[in-house]
C-alpha cells in the first residue's frame, strides 16, 4: 500500500488523501539495483553524488531516498551540499532530509516541501515560503519536524524555526551551502547544521516515540514547488582536502607531513595521493614525504565514497624552498644631509622572502628598506641577511658606502627693494669641513656668492641658493623673499580757478606724499590739502615708501578773476591741433546749464554743458568762416545765476 498527497501551491494546505493498494507512485520512480538511490517525480541525476530534486518550475515534486536502510541504534554523521535556487521574494518551497520506514516512494508537492502527510517520519526543514497559515517566519527557515506536519507551534514542532542563516532572511541565494545532520544514538539527538553556523536539535527517542519500535529507516531528500518556484538540489557531501604540517620546515631538501581532512556523507573507501614530483600514495594518511630538490609541487588528493563516487580532485601547491641571495642596492657614497637611499634587491628562485636581517655601523633593522636616520661623516657598514617563509636562510652580504659631508649656507640682504633698484643678496658657504665651489640661484644661474637681483614691477619675489660642495654633495636650498616697492605719484589734472576759490587737491601713488611748495596749502603732508590762490601756481607732489622710491608729478593751476566765464573771440578748426575747439573756462562757475552757438540768422548750431567744446560742424559739415553768436549759462559758487553772451569768429 502506498501513500499519495496532492497540494495545489504555496499557500494552500493538502486538499486530500488517498490510501491505495497496490498502486504505482503517481509521480514516476525511477530505480536502478546498481544505484543505492531511488528517484521519484521530477527529480533526477545530476552525476554521480549530486542531483535535482526540483527544476525550477512551477508544481513539481521529487524526492530521492537512499535504498539501503539505515539502523537507527547506531549513530550516523552525514554532510550534505544543499542549493535552494536564486529566487527570494517569488522563490519556493525549500526542501527536507527526512527519516522514514515506509517506502523510497513517497512525497508531495506544494508548501508540504514532500515531506508534508508522511507518516511516521522525521525530517530537517528548510522552508523557503511563508505560509502564514503554518505559523511561518517572514524569513527562510530551519526546523525539525515529525510525522509531515509542517506546522509550527504544535507538538509536532520539535525546535520551532530559526533563520536558515544568521542574519540574512535569504538561503535563495545562488550558493551552495553545507548541511550537516548528526545522529548521536546514545544520547538520542537529531541535530542539523548550516555552514558550520546555524543549528537546531531534538532530543527525542525516534526509534520507539516516532517509529514504533522500528530502528531501521530509510534517508532521502524531498522538495517541491507550487504557485512559487526554485531549481532545488542537493549533493552528498565527497570533499578530497588535505593540510600539511605548518611548522615543518620547506626548505630544500624538506620532509613534509601531509593530514587527510577529506569528508564524506558517509564512508570514505578509497584516497589516492598524487605529490607532483612522480611519486603517488593510497591510503587515508601518507607517512612524511621528501622532496629532495626545491620547486613548485602540485600535491592533490581524491577520494572514492561509499556510494561509488570518486570526488573532485582537491589541489595544493607546495613551495619547497630554495636558498635566498641576499641583495644591497646603495650608491657608493651619499651626503649626511640625505636619507639614506637603502633598498632590498635580494632574490630567490622558489619561495618568498619575508625576513631581513640588517646591521648598518652595528644597529640591527628587520624592515625591508630601513631608514637609520642621520649619518657621521664617514665609511658607513652595510650588511644584510634575508630568509624566505619556507625557512630558508641566506649567506650575509655587506657593502661600504662613503659618508660625505655636506655643505651648510646662510643669506643675507635687505627684505625689500625699489623698483629698478638692484638689490645685493649674498650667499656664505658656513661648513668649513663642505666648502661651497658651485653656487646654484634660481631663477638665474648664477656662479658668484652674490646675486644682483632687480625688478622693475612691484610685488614679491622669491630667490633660492643651493650650494655645492667639491665632493658633490649640496646643501639644503635657501630662499629669500624680496618685496619689491613701487611708488606713482599723480598730483591730478591742471585746472582754472577763481582768485580766492578754494580749490582741494588730490594726491596718490605712494604711502608717503608730500606737496610743495607749500604757499596757499592747508596742509602740504596730507594727500587731499586745500589751496587758496590769488594767481597762477604749480605743485609738485613726491610719493615715497618708507625707504625711499620716490616719484614726483605736478599740476598747473590758473587763476582767474572771477566767478567769471572765458570765452575766445576766434578759433581755427583746420586739425592742427591747435585751437581747434571753441571753448570756454569757467572760473568760479560750479555748474554750467548749457554752451550755445547760434550762425548770424539765428539756426542754433551747438548745445551743449560740455567743456570739450564746438568743432565747427553742424551735422557733421564744416561750418564757413564767419562770425558766429555764443550764449552760456550757468551756477556760480553761492548759487547765484550767471548769464553771458558774447561773438566768436572761425577761421579756415
Amino acid at each position: 500500500m502506498c501513500l499519495l498527497f496532492i497540494s495545489l501551491g504555496n499557500d494552500l494546505k493538502s486538499i486530500f488523501a488517498i490510501l491505495c493498494l497496490c498502486l504505482p507512485f503517481v509521480l514516476q520512480a525511477q530505480s536502478s539495483s546498481d544505484k543505492p538511490y531511488h528517484i521519484n517525480g521530477n527529480a533526477f541525476q545530476e552525476n554521480c553524488n549530486c542531483y535535482t530534486l526540483t527544476p525550477d518550475q512551477n508544481f513539481q515534486s521529487g524526492s530521492v531516498w537512499n535504498i539501503n536502510k539505515i539502523d537507527l541504534r547506531q549513530s550516523f554523521d552525514y554532510q550534505f551540499e544543499i542549493y535552494l535556487g536564486c529566487t527570494d521574494t517569488e522563490g519556493a518551497d525549500g526542501i527536507a532530509f527526512v527519516l522514514q520506514p515506509i517506502s523510497t516512494v513517497v512525497g508531495t508537492a506544494g508548501n508540504g516541501l514532500g515531506f508534508q502527510g508522511i507518516h511516521p517520519s522525521i525530517g530537517v526543514l528548510i522552508d523557503t515560503w511563508q505560509n502564514t497559515d503554518d505559523n511561518d517566519p517572514a524569513y527562510d527557515h530551519l526546523s525539525i519536524a515529525t510525522n509531515g506536519v509542517i506546522q509550527h507551534a504544535t507538538p509536532n514542532d520539535l525546535t520551532g524555526a530559526i533563520p536558515a542563516l544568521p542574519n540574512n532572511a535569504n538561503i535563495e541565494d545562488c550558493r551552495w551551502h553545507n548541511l550537516h545532520i548528526q545522529w548521536n544514538a546514545a544520547a538520542q539527538t537529531l541535530t542539523a547544521t548550516v555552514d558550520g553556523l546555524q543549528h537546531v536539535q531534538a532530543t527525542i527517542n525516534l526509534v520507539d516515540v516516532i517509529f514504533g519500535g522500528n530502528p531501521q529507516v530509510f534517508w532521502g531528500f524531498s522538495a517541491s514547488t507550487g504557485g512559487g518556484k526554485n531549481a532545488q538540489r542537493f549533493c552528498t557531501s565527497l570533499n578530497a582536502d588535505f593540510i600539511q604540517n605548518a611548522s615543518s620546515n620547506y626548505c630544500a631538501p624538506a620532509v613534509i607531513d601531509f593530514e587527510d581532512h577529506s569528508r564524506s556523507f558517509g564512508s570514505i573507501l578509497e584516497w589516492h595521493w598524487d605529490f607532483g614530483d612522480g611519486t603517488q600514495f593510497n591510503g587515508p594518511n601518507p607517512p612524511p614525504h621528501r622532496y629532495s630538490q626545491p620547486g613548485n609541487y602540485s600535491v592533490s588528493s581524491t577520494i572514492l565514497g561509499n556510494n561509488g563516487c570518486w570526488s573532485d580532485t582537491f589541489k595544493q601547491v607546495i613551495t619547497i624552498g630554495s636558498i635566498p641571495t641576499a641583495g644591497i642596492d646603495i650608491p657608493n657614497q651619499i651626503c649626511d644631509n640625505s636619507l639614506l637611499p637603502l633598498h632590498d634587491n635580494s632574490t630567490v628562485t622558489f619561495g618568498n622572502i619575508n625576513q631581513w636581517n640588517w646591521i648598518i655601523n652595528g644597529q640591527s633593522y628587520q624592515q625591508q628598506n630601513p631608514d637609520p636616520g642621520p649619518l657621521a661623516p664617514g665609511p658607513l657598514q652595510v650588511q644584510l641577511q634575508v630568509a624566505t617563509e619556507q625557512g630558508c636562510t641566506s649567506t650575509s652580504t655587506q657593502k661600504i658606502v662613503t659618508v660625505a659631508p655636506a655643505p651648510s649656507i646662510s643669506l643675507t640682504s635687505a627684505d625689500s627693494a625699489c623698483a629698478g633698484a638692484v638689490l645685493d643678496i649674498t650667499a656664505r658657504s658656513t661648513r668649513p669641513l663642505a666648502p661651497v665651489t658651485n653656487w646654484l640661484w634660481h631663477p638665474l644661474t648664477n656662479n658668484s656668492n652674490v646675486y644682483s637681483f632687480s625688478s622693475a614691477t612691484a610685488g614679491r619675489y622669491t630667490v633660492a641658493v643651493t650650494g655645492i660642495a667639491d665632493n658633490g654633495c649640496a646643501s639644503d636650498t635657501l630662499q629669500k623673499e624680496i618685496v619689491v616697492l613701487q611708488t606713482r605719484a599723480d598730483a591730478g589734472r591742471d585746472t582754472t580757478i577763481a582768485i580766492n576759490e578754494p580749490l582741494v587737491l588730490h594726491g596718490s601713488g605712494g604711502p608717503i606724499l608730500h606737496w610743495w611748495p607749500a604757499t596757499g596749502l592747508s596742509d602740504p603732508a596730507i594727500a587731499d590739502p586745500t589751496a587758496f590762490l590769488d594767481h597762477d601756481m604749480t605743485y609738485y607732489l613726491t610719493a615715497a615708501t618708507s625707504m625711499g622710491c620716490e616719484t614726483v608729478d605736478q599740476i598747473n593751476i590758473r587763476v582767474y578773476k572771477g566767478p567769471d566765464i572765458y570765452v575766445p573771440n576766434a578759433f581755427s578748426p583746420n586739425a592742427d591741433n591747435r585751437n581747434d575747439r571753441l571753448r570756454f573756462v569757467a572760473p568760479g562757475i560750479r555748474q554750467v546749464y548749457y554752451f550755445r552757438i547760434y550762425n548770424r540768422w539765428g539756426q542754433l548750431l551747438y548745445n551743449s554743458n560740455s567743456a570739450t567744446g564746438w568743432d565747427g560742424r553742424f551735422q557733421n559739415r564744416e561750418q564757413a568762416s564767419d562770425l558766429y553768436i555764443w550764449m552760456i549759462s550757468g551756477e556760480d559758487l553761492h548759487g547765484r545765476l550767471f548769464n553771458k553772451k558774447g561773438t566768436v569768429l572761425l577761421i579756415r
